[in-house]
């Protein structure tokens, strides 16, 4: 075991104010802290929350709401990253938010395409370097195996083949040449080549081999030169190129690339000559004729479910997406509420009355958003929107909202009285008067079921209603189903109107 470097001083007093930021449950701190302390270099490196909290028992909301907490002070670094889902490795890992775009490709497998905020954008949180400095600060001093397998291949990914149930396996089985090529020096490789694909990659760009059914006895021989971050290449049929095959699912996937060329199958002889003043990283490797995967992976902290968690909108109220971008996400859920009749309100108490009852209104449903794993995106004059990445938690927190409302009501002179709507689907996330909002068709859906409701009802579209475990949720109520017309929308809409609690 290499010696751990912690700074202790650092460490006690980040600790400390950690566990100020909030009540956490027991141990919570003393597991930290030994995680901190003695876990290997590689898994203080892009922590999955999600699994951190499997591990060790504790809820996801409460593990998300600690790395947030110790980002803040500064025990960790949040890292925004890109997977790629047909090779498993990080196409881009970014600091903050502002840095995301929607369209990357991949330098590993030359898979181009647009990404979703819902599942292979993550975050995941590194030690800082004042912290406990771990080799993966420095990439530049890594092995290329561990550059190659533990900082650029993602953790996460959920290998689809039996015969290597680690995905890390499966990558090793195919790369034929893995190694820094020093500024000069030239690396040959020779490779039987089956039918299928041979692809070489310095991290940053990708080439395409593709052997054909036809066999020759000669060898072929492919020259290539790294020059200013690209392969170059005098081989009259390499060019750039790009290229669509079908995925495992049947849908298309586009590829790009450097240099591309078919060659009929055999041996073949690679030279890659780094013409460059700093070393590359080179990998070769053959997926041969497997189909192009669709790698899912393992539960973690999604873009999406980020936004949509309060803590990271309190604790990072600077973290924008860049203005020129809109990222999208494939499926969220919108809460809207409103209070009913308040003009009468604001007649009958005043306004400076009237306002701080609002503002103790938003406070209610504020906690009741948090503790449903919410979070609010604004609030316009009486009305708060808010989004969740889970319809039933949505569902329930809307129900709850009204229940506490209800209680609110108690103890003050004037009724508020809520009308809450959902709807989920997709939309997309911008960043407005320099905070995360939501614009679509569904955004607009979400407030027009939300103008169906009268006094403490909720009303809920048949894409909410349908969502597994939602029906369950509310088989205590009475749950009315209705069609209509709302403004912008062609067809007829199905709701369902959420009345009382059947009463037992």
């Amino acid at each position: 075991m290499p010696d751990i470097k912690v700074n202790d001083q650092q460490l006690e007093a980040q600790l400390a104010r950690l566990e100020q930021a909030r009540p956490w449950s027991p141990r919570v701190m003393s597991k930290l802290e030994t995680f901190i302390r003695a876990a290997p270099d590689v898994d203080l490196f892009r922590v999955n929350p999600i699994q951190y909290a499997l591990e060790r028992s504790m809820t996801e909301a409460e593990a998300v709401d600690l790395f947030l907490h110790a980002t803040k002070i500064g025990l960790f670094e949040m890292d925004w990253h890109i997977v790629c889902p047909h090779c498993g490795f990080v196409v881009d890992s970014l600091h903050t938010l502002s840095q995301l775009r929607t369209h990357y490709l991949c330098p590993i497998c030359g898979a181009e395409r647009d990404y979703a905020l819902d599942d292979y954008i993550q975050v995941a949180f590194s030690i800082s370097p004042q912290v406990r400095d771990i080799p993966y600060h420095h990439p530049e001093s890594l092995s290329v195996e561990d550059l190659y397998l533990n900082y650029r291949l993602s953790k996460d990914v959920i290998s689809p083949l039996p015969a290597f149930p680690a995905w890390r396996d499966a990558i090793i089985h195919v790369t034929r040449y893995l190694g820094y090529v020093q500024p000069g020096e030239i690396v040959r490789t020779a490779i039987a080549l089956p039918p299928g694909v041979l692809r070489t990659t310095d991290g940053r760009n990708c080439l395409q081999l593709a052997a054909t059914q036809e066999q020759q006895e000669q060898t072929s021989r492919i020259a290539i030169r790294l020059v200013d971050g690209t392969f170059q290449s005098d081989d009259p049929q390499m060019q750039p190129g790009s290229l669509t095959a079908k995925h495992a699912e049947q849908q298309l996937v586009q590829f790009r690339y450097d240099l591309q060329r078919e060659l009929p199958s055999g041996r073949v002889v690679i030279d890659v000559e780094n013409r460059q003043d700093r070393r590359s990283a080179l990998c070769i490797y053959q997926p041969g004729d497997m189909p192009v995967p669709v790698l899912t992976l393992r539960p973690n902290l999604s873009g999406k479910k980020l936004l949509a968690t309060q803590t990271f909108g309190d604790l990072f109220r600077s973290e924008i997406i860049k203005m020129d971008e809109t990222l999208s996400i494939k499926d969220i859920t919108f809460v809207f509420t409103d209070l009913k009749g308040s003009t009468e309100m604001y007649e009958q108490i005043g306004d400076a009355k009237a306002y701080f009852l609002v503002h103790q209104h938003f406070d209610t449903l504020r906690r009741v958003i948090r503790e449903r794993h919410g979070a609010i995106v604004k609030t316009i004059g009486d009305a708060v929107m808010a989004v969740f990445d889970n319809p039933i938690e949505a569902t329930t927190a809307a129900l709850e909202m009204i229940d506490a409302l209800t209680t609110f009501n108690h103890t003050i002179s004037q009724e508020l009285i809520l009308k809450v709507g959902l709807h989920r689907g997709h939309a997309i996330a911008v960043t407005v008067n320099e905070r995360i909002d939501y614009f679509g068709q569904n955004v607009n859906i979400a407030a027009r079921v939300q103008a169906l409701a009268d006094a403490n009802e909720v009303y809920i579209t048949a894409d909410v209603y349908t969502s597994p475990g939602v029906s369950d949720a509310l088989k205590a109520y009475q749950v009315a189903p209705d069609e209509v017309l709302v403004k912008g929308v062609s067809e007829k809409l199905l709701v369902y109107k959420i009345g009382q609690h059947h009463h037992s």
